[in-house]
């Protein structure tokens, strides 16, 4: 499986890329999604015109839910791995719900048909779907459960009982999605089981208790057979309890595994990798403590700018904090990591030979990020976040090492041209940012790496900085593939501004404390003392 959905994608791709022949691999994977549904609609069926009409259901409403996709913009959150993942989850709630209405009449005391509504799972997929990729998807999850469930009733069920279940089966799942969306502990999909056990009782019993007035029949629950039942109510109860909290630990359990296969990165998931603890940024932490400190402060600024400008803030923190990964493999020549800038390494190599050391980190640092894992849209910012700028300083340096020795190659002091100088050996490989927190670090990263060198700056010194490397940037096409508009960035701009002009403070000097006769003379015996037994 997971194979399979690796060749869908090209390299580096995250989950939300588009690809050549991805839609017309979406609509397969639904129309197979639409496929099942009718088989396991057909299962339930008594005859052959039963069969037929259920399948109109579902194909009519299938048109009608893509046309709702379409208009509320869906298909834009989709993808070949995401589509496969709704349709996955929702045929296998629909098997479920199969199996429990099969169960009808088999477990002792589940022989009525209002019972069945307690049984059943009417948040599994939208919580997976709002947990893996968000709100409105799981709430789409629920409404294609609710259509979709009805035609997977038996035969005789009554109409009351299907009119309720898709009731609360849209109430519930449509609530339990817009709990689980961006949830931060594993833990907390656990309150999505309770809110879909309370909801589905709730619902359930006022809904069959309002039929029953309506048509005087009586309720088909423990908890009112024979007047009102304590102990019934109690078991119906714990069993909906129940239900709802094996799915809902369920769903917890198998997340890993659905991340993985699907290659989908939670925001559970994001702030594992946030930890300090993770090995690549222990290891960062031990070989160039100087390159740590330095992501630090770009998952900070770009943690700021993300939320100035509504983007994800975890994401952009995250992304910023492993963008420097790379400088593990030579962390001796990069200059946050060399106390002694008089003594540098690169004094002992050509500047062709620096360049690609540090054009190189960016290299290993893909390397490294996939090596442990690592989410594409990571993997991306560490590609990206230099674009296709140049190792200016080497490059520099090369240029005027080349005009010293043609100027001696002129003059006739030696007999060889020297060759001109490879741009291209001192320029970063690309491409340049493609998404708003790729260009969010990538200018975070500049403005930390610049703002450092200044000292004692004013907030006029810090601001002109910033305004300068912008521009710098925004010339050079830059950030022209990232989708930051000219509002955002002048938001960028005062998020850096006011986040490191707080990094830039300068404190007050202290009084030395004042001493009088009787301490001077003590200070100045000491001194002495010192002196003679020296």
């Amino acid at each position: 499986m997971t194979r399979l959905l690796n060749q869908l994608s090209r390299p580096g791709d995250d989950p939300g890329t588009r690809f050549k022949g991805g839609a017309q691999i979406m609509s397969g994977i639904s129309l197979l999604g639409i496929v099942a549904v009718c088989f396991i609609a057909c299962s339930v069926a008594a005859d052959v015109w039963n069969a037929a009409f259920r399948v109109i259901w579902i194909v009519l409403t299938s048109l009608g839910l893509l046309l709702l996709a379409g208009l509320s913009r869906l298909p834009q959150q989709l993808t070949v791995r995401r589509t496969f993942l709704l349709v996955s989850m929702v045929v296998a709630q629909l098997l479920i719900m199969t199996g429990v209405c099969a169960l009808k009449g088999v477990i002792p005391g589940f022989n009525q048909q209002g019972q069945v509504l307690l049984w059943l799972p009417y948040a599994l997929a939208p919580t997976v779907l709002a947990v893996m990729i968000g709100r409105r998807l799981g709430a789409f999850t629920a409404l294609c459960c609710t259509i979709f469930g009805v035609a997977m009733f038996p035969d005789g069920t009554d109409a009351a009982v299907i009119l309720n279940y898709s009731a609360v089966c849209f109430v519930t799942g449509t609530v339990c999605a817009l709990v689980s969306g961006r949830v931060h502990k594993r833990e907390q999909i656990l309150r999505a089981g309770f809110v879909a056990s309370a909801i589905a009782f709730t619902s359930v019993y006022l809904l069959l208790s309002l039929d029953a007035a309506g048509t005087g029949s009586a309720i088909e629950l423990r908890g009112f057979k024979g007047g009102f039942n304590v102990g019934g109510f109690a078991v119906e109860l714990a069993v909906t309890v129940g239900v709802n909290f094996v799915l809902a630990a369920l769903v917890g359990g198998m997340m890993p595994a659905l991340e993985r296969i699907f290659n989908i990165s939670t925001p559970i998931t994001w702030l594992e990798w946030a930890d300090m603890n993770h090995p690549l940024l222990r290891k960062l932490q031990i070989v160039a403590p100087g390159t740590f400190h330095h992501s630090l402060v770009v998952q900070r600024l770009s943690e700021a700018g993300a939320e100035a400008i509504g983007a994800d803030v975890t994401r952009a923190g995250v992304c910023g904090l492993y963008h420097d990964i790379g400088k593990i493999a030579n962390p001796q020549y990069f200059a946050e990591n060399i106390a002694d800038q008089n003594n540098t390494p690169h004094a002992d190599l050509t500047p062709e030979a620096s360049a690609r050391i540090i054009t190189g980190h960016v290299t290993e640092g893909v390397e490294l990020a996939q090596s442990y894992g690592l989410n594409n849209r990571i993997v991306n910012v560490i590609r990206e976040h230099h674009g296709v700028s140049t190792a200016y300083f080497f490059y520099r340096k090369a240029l005027d090492m080349y005009e010293e020795e043609k100027a001696k190659f002129e003059e006739g002091l030696i007999d060889t041209c020297p060759e001109e100088v490879d741009k291209a050996i001192y320029t970063y490989k690309g491409p340049i940012p493609q998404t708003r927190e790729s260009g969010i670090v990538s200018m975070a990263d500049a403005v930390e790496s610049a703002t450092r060198s200044l000292q004692h700056p004013t907030e006029d010194d810090i601001r002109n900085m910033i305004n300068g490397i912008f521009k710098g940037r925004i010339l050079d096409g830059h950030l022209q593939d990232c989708s930051l508009t000219l509002g955002e960035i002048e938001k960028l701009k005062e998020s850096f501004f006011a986040t490191i002009r707080t990094m830039h403070h300068n404190r007050i000097a202290y009084p030395k404390p004042k001493t009088d006769d009787a301490t001077t003379a003590v200070i100045e015996l000491r001194k002495a003392e010192d002196k003679q037994d020296t």
